[in-house]
């Protein structure tokens, strides 16, 4: 473990305002995403501002992994269920750079709390995920295998917030689309 880092919990003002904010979330879904799951510019560009604005409207939260010289390394983003003590890991990134180091593990631990933790991971991360606790669920059709920590998953349905559009995001979707 890189024993000069912490993890810091985004505001929805971090945002528009931290570039290290902007630089995860980026290298996340701009990069990270299209290289496991090939996902389209538009596919990744509508991801990146569901996840925002999930974050903006404190449906989700966000932290960010970061040496003590503010250089940032890693990032995880999770969604509370509805009616359940289980968050869903919406997006867990750790730089290349910094891969090995317990960086991942560390935001993993910050996120679960005294949670269970759910997501869809992509293939190449399941090894990862088994390693911390998790269990394979099923295979989905996009690429991604549901994955989770709950002892017990039988007949596992959980109900998660959905992002709310406002007429900005509705626009800035529709011109990205319009470039194409």
């Amino acid at each position: 473990m890189i024993k000069n880092s912490y993890v810091q919990l985004i505001r929805k003002e971090d945002l528009n305002t931290d570039v290290c904010v902007s630089m995860m979330i980026s290298m996340y879904f701009g990069i990270e995403m299209q290289s496991a799951l090939q996902w389209s510019n538009e596919h990744r560009y509508t991801e990146l501002i569901k996840a925002q604005v999930m974050i903006d409207q404190g449906k989700s939260e966000m932290l960010l992994a970061k040496l003590y010289t503010g250089t940032p390394i890693g990032m995880i983003i999770y969604t509370e269920a509805d009616d359940s003590p289980v968050r869903r890991i919406d997006a867990l990134i750790v730089s290349r750079r910094f891969r090995g180091n317990g960086i991942g593990k560390m935001l993993l631990r910050a996120a679960k709390g005294d949670m269970d933790l759910h997501t869809f991971a992509p293939a190449t991360a399941v090894d990862w995920y088994l390693k911390h606790g998790f269990r394979v669920l099923e295979k989905q059709a996009n690429g991604t295998i549901e994955m989770t920590t709950i002892s017990n998953p039988i007949d596992l349905h959980l109900n998660y917030p959905l992002p709310v559009f406002d007429q900005v995001d509705l626009q800035i979707l529709h011109n990205f689309k319009q470039l194409q």
